[in-house]
């Protein structure tokens, strides 16, 4: 019996109305070389694994693990970069109406994303998304990024459930969704809202 459904944030419950992608466009403006699907990950690591008080020092370590001179203006150029696209952070319509029939019809709501301290206080004060979470956890609480298996392990423990007993949805397949089939996790690949509509049918969950 399925207790706890587990969403991806980016791209599955939110997405940011922006005219470019985060790491595309600092690539653009730094000139750098560095592959973009190798620059997610150093990006992800670089700004998602600690609980960092200061945004500035955060992006200085991007700007370190890029190979970039950390000088005050290219930390405030890559952190300009990533606010505006934070800013432009919308719900899918779909989302809060789904995430509350999910609730009252029992079930509980899992969060894994690998967002940094400050992208969440952003969103925290731009949308309502979090009330309808019961257990939200952030690459930071865990110190690790998508798809590190303890990231998954974590939410288990922290939820109390078994991995049959969990769904977890996701846009992405290298992070979502191989990962947590590994442990044993139902998942659903989430591209559209109807897709994911019949893929819960087959679990005999309405939205």
């Amino acid at each position: 019996m399925i207790k706890l459904i587990i969403f991806d944030l980016w791209d599955t419950l939110v997405y940011r109305d922006c005219e470019y992608s985060t790491t595309g466009k600092m690539l653009e403006v730094t000139k750098s070389k560095i592959p973009n699907d190798k620059f997610v990950k150093i990006f992800e690591n670089s700004l998602q694994t600690k609980k960092w008080r200061s945004e500035f020092k955060m992006y200085e370590n991007l700007c370190k693990n890029m190979g970039l001179r950390a000088s005050r203006k290219n930390v405030n150029t890559l952190m300009k970069i990533r606010r505006y696209a934070v800013s432009k952070t919308k719900l899918f319509p779909h989302t809060i109406s789904m995430l509350d029939k999910l609730k009252k019809g029992g079930y509980k709501i899992g969060l894994l994303s690998n967002s940094s301290i400050f992208d969440i206080k952003q969103i925290k004060r731009k949308i309502s998304l979090l009330n309808y979470i019961d257990y939200p956890l952030f690459a930071y609480d865990v110190r690790v990024i998508k798809p590190n298996l303890l990231f998954f392990k974590r939410m288990l423990k922290i939820a109390k459930v078994k991995p049959n007993e969990t769904i977890m949805i996701g846009d992405d397949l290298n992070d979502d969704i191989i990962p947590s089939k590994k442990l044993g996790f139902n998942t659903i690949y989430f591209t559209t809202y109807q897709k994911l509509k019949n893929d819960f049918s087959k679990f005999s969950i309405k939205i």
